[in-house]
């Protein structure tokens, strides 16, 4: 071939050589993949005591979570730092929600004795109603101010002394009808509170929430 018709390589540019290598420092190992993580993003492979560390728990309770099904275990104790997260806010959310049921039971569980306690109580004689208990109260404080209406006159036949026995007598009868009338507003306002909260109670516990011997839902749920 002639010299004039050979083809000679363009001359390389400054840097080309270095594009065309592996750059160990560029964006291939930029970021490595850290030890032990798995391309799904579930994190580091961590052992039970660094998991325990992370949730500020035992390992041993680690190890019991992960065989009662909160938390995935991968290999010989081994977790994903995801799962262990992910795992224990279910655990938690979950307890909290047992914690709410069992509290609201056991009110339950206090009204019904309280009920029933009651209902001894009045059944044995130890407890009226409210209202026979008013009307007693209205019916002797009527008698005592029909007994005490001609004491003036029993006492003496002084006009003026009669008039100054009926005043303090009227005073006083005035003082226990306020305070009687006084008492029974606040023991009438305290049976409506009272029943208030008892059928707010029952509907709590006897409309959206299942009862607790009837929860058998698997603990892995959300």
């Amino acid at each position: 071939m002639a010299e004039d018709q050979r083809v000679t390589a363009a001359p390389e540019r400054p840097g080309a050589a270095s594009q065309g290598r592996a750059d160990p420092g560029g964006a291939s190992g930029a970021n490595p993949a850290p030890a032990g993580a798995d391309g799904g993003g579930r994190g580091q492979l961590l052992t039970s005591n660094l998991a325990g560390r992370l949730l500020m728990v035992s390992a041993e309770r680690v190890r019991q979570l992960s065989k009662e099904g909160w938390i995935e275990k991968q290999g010989k104790d081994q977790f994903y730092l995801v799962d262990v997260v992910q795992g224990y806010i279910r655990f938690r959310n979950d307890a909290d929600r047992r914690a709410q049921k069992s509290a609201a039971d056991s009110r339950v569980r206090d009204a019904r004795a309280r009920e029933i306690e009651l209902r001894n109580a009045v059944r044995e004689g130890r407890l009226i109603e409210i209202d026979e208990a008013m009307a007693i109260v209205e019916q002797m404080t009527g008698l005592f101010r029909a007994e005490t209406a001609g004491l003036p006159a029993r006492v003496t036949r002084d006009l003026q002394f009669r008039k100054t026995i009926e005043t303090a007598l009227n005073d006083i009868l005035e003082r226990v009808a306020d305070i009687a009338a006084e008492r029974g507003r606040a023991v009438a306002a305290a049976r409506v509170a009272s029943e208030t909260v008892a059928a707010d109670a029952a509907r709590r516990v006897g409309g959206d929430e299942p009862h607790l011997s009837a929860d058998r839902s698997d603990p892995r749920a959300a």
